[in-house]
């Protein structure tokens, strides 16, 4: 008897060695894995960097313009909240575009889609902002047209790198196209002061916003915009597809704008912009 209590005692204890032996593994898997998980969380949530062109586009985006106009304001925050740190580096329009497109700087907002640039350049999903393209003119005069091809007969500007439509691409590929470009849109705003072009098309609100900075009241009134709508251009972050993390970086501003929005954080941007607007008019400089 005493025989068999103790081969019974031992194959119960080889049972709680191999039962002790089984837990310790077990748990030691359930501990790697956790770390292994963790370690690979705080690698996706890793901060990441991004230099962002922009041009002047006021109200929009400003160099001159608090915490750079309303659309910088809105960038900045959703890569914030979407752990990236942005530097935004302001330029003429013509050399973010060109350069962005020849792989020599990461990225840019405000870009509208066109095929070459889908083709370079990965566009958020969300877009930030959308343009209602229309015609500036000299007041007490007429431009009417149903297409864009109507106004062949007339001279119109344009501003290097700006894309306005497929259709007004159209009339500048044309042979004897009658679009003449301008290095920046005040320098077409002026031209079309001083009758050297007789339409000028631009975001409503952009170039009612141009006029009131740069002429005086007494200029500003020879200047009007045509209610018959261009185009209306969505607007988007942009970086060029060779950058790495490209992916990742446009995938984590569409995460940080959606939060921004559902929190309300974005209307009540806008709301406080719209105000700001609305108490500190833009003051006319001498021409």
């Amino acid at each position: 008897m005493k025989t068999l209590r103790d081969a019974t005692a031992v194959k119960k204890s080889r049972t709680a060695t191999i039962a002790c032996k089984l837990f310790v593994c077990v748990n030691l898997s359930l501990v790697a894995a956790s770390l292994f998980f963790h370690c690979r969380d705080l690698r996706a949530e890793e901060r990441l960097s991004l230099a962002l062109t922009a041009d002047e586009y006021a109200p929009l985006m400003s160099e001159s313009l608090p915490n750079g106009g309303i659309l910088t304001r809105i960038v900045r925050e959703a890569f914030r909240l979407g752990g990236v740190d942005v530097t935004i580096m302001f330029m003429p329009n013509n050399r973010a575009i060109a350069g962005l497109m020849k792989d020599v700087y990461e990225g840019g907002y405000g870009w509208a889609h066109s095929k070459d640039r889908d083709a370079k350049l990965l566009f958020s999903r969300t877009a930030i902002q959308s343009v209602r393209m229309v015609f500036f003119q000299r007041a007490g005069e007429t431009y009417p047209w149903n297409a864009l091809s109507d106004l062949r007969s007339y001279r119109i500007g344009a501003t290097l790198g700006n894309y306005y439509s497929d259709e007004f691409m159209a009339l500048e590929n044309e042979p004897d196209s009658p679009v003449e470009f301008a290095g920046s849109d005040l320098a077409n705003m002026k031209k079309l002061l001083h009758g050297r072009i007789d339409l000028f098309p631009i975001d409503e609100e952009v170039g009612r916003f141009l006029i009131q900075r740069n002429f005086v009241p007494e200029s500003q009134a020879k200047l009007t915009s045509q209610k018959q709508l261009i185009s209306l251009i969505p607007m988007y972050v942009v970086v060029r597809r060779s950058l790495p993390h490209a992916s990742e970086l446009i995938e984590r501003f569409d995460r940080g704008y959606k939060q921004l929005s559902d929190s309300g954080e974005l209307a009540k941007l806008l709301q406080e912009n719209e105000q700001a607007a609305r108490k500190a008019p833009p003051q006319a400089d001498p021409e």
